[in-house]
Order: C-alpha cells, then structure tokens, then sequence
C-alpha cells in the first residue's frame, strides 16, 4: 500500500513540477531530471500508471530549466566542437529554430506546388512521368530565402536579428522543402484523377 502511495506522489511531482530541457534544435522536453552530466541529461516521464526513465545525450542539450526556474547552461562556445556562437548568440539561434518549428507556414510555395503538380499533369496528360514532380519542385524550394511568416515571432526584439533569422532559416527551410514535396504530390494526385475520371472520358465520347 505505501509503495503505490509513494509512487502516486512522485507522478502528482512530475506531473506539476516539470523541468524543461532545452534542446539545441529548439526543441523543449519536459520531465522531472534525475541525473545530469557531461554525457547525459537523464529524466523520468509518467506513461500510464508508472515513471519511465529516458536520457538525453548532453551534446543536444542546451540547457536544463528546473521547475523552479533556475537554469544550468550545458552549451560552451569552441570552434573545435562546432560550437561558433556564444551563449546569448546561440540562444536565439535556437529561439529561431523554435518560432520556425512552431509558427512558419509555407503556404504560398505549399499551393503553388500544388498548382503547378495538378497543372502540369492535366495539361500534358501525365502518368508516371508525373512522379518527378514532387521531388523536382520540393528540390527548387530549397534555395529560395526563408522569410518569418508574420506573428510568429515570439519576441519582437529578435526581429531582425542575423543570428534569429538563420535559425529560423534551419528549420524553416526543410519544413518549406518537405510540405512543398507533399502538396505538389497531392496536386498530382488530384491532376491523374481528373484525367482518368473527367478529361480522358470525355475527349473519348
């Protein structure tokens, strides 16, 4: 009876106390941290009716937020780990890469690809040939500038910023590049349908 006293205890902890770790992709894992060291974060999360304990490697963290607020910076500034920017720098880096992963959205190369996938396959009748579509398209969407998508900036005072903006531009770009191939696919897709279902018949009568 007190073993499952206890352990409700420690979920209830985990769940209301969590501590945060700050991902140097600009991901945020939270869980109660039960360990730190040079090699790995290590930290418990409730699945169901237990703690699981899972670990991450310390060189992907940039820091760890306990519940209380207090921080423990992992992140150290030396070219010869790849490690370019200083702390402050590489804190908004990361901001960067966080407003991307949350707020971009590449509508415009997302429906043009759409456009030009449905366009192309109706007009020159395509089938399998369609296929290299997506890829040839999602493959050009990798060059174009990154522009922040308006309202996702989660500080107004990292407008602007050259170091804010390439992590911005490290996340933003694979998302444009992955939801471009993914929408032109979906225009070909709607282009064969209406060739086999509703162009071709009807050239046919």
């Amino acid at each position: 009876m007190r073993s499952f006293t206890v352990l409700g205890l420690l979920l209830a902890l985990s769940v209301h106390a969590q501590d945060k770790i700050n991902l140097m992709n600009g991901q945020v894992l939270e869980g109660k941290v039960v360990g730190q060291s040079s090699l790995e974060i290590r930290y418990v999360v409730p699945k169901k009716q237990r703690l699981v304990e899972r670990s991450e490697p310390t060189s992907g963290v940039f820091s760890v937020t306990d519940s209380l607020g207090r921080e423990k910076v992992w992140y150290f500034m030396d070219s010869v780990f790849g490690n370019e920017y200083s702390v402050p720098q590489m804190r908004w880096f990361i901001n960067g890469e966080r407003d991307a992963r949350q707020g971009y959205k590449p509508w415009g190369p997302v429906l043009g690809g759409f456009a030009l996938g449905a366009g192309l396959t109706m007009a020159l009748d395509l089938e399998v040939n369609s296929l290299i579509i997506p890829p040839v398209y999602a493959g050009f969407m990798a060059w174009p500038r990154v522009y922040v998508t308006r309202g996702s900036i989660s500080d107004p005072n990292m407008e602007g910023d050259p170091i804010y903006a390439t992590g911005y531009s490290a996340v933003g770009r694979p998302k444009r590049v992955l939801n471009s191939l993914l929408g032109t696919a979906l225009g070909v897709a709607v282009g064969f349908g209406m060739n086999q279902l509703v162009i071709n018949p009807a050239a046919d009568r």
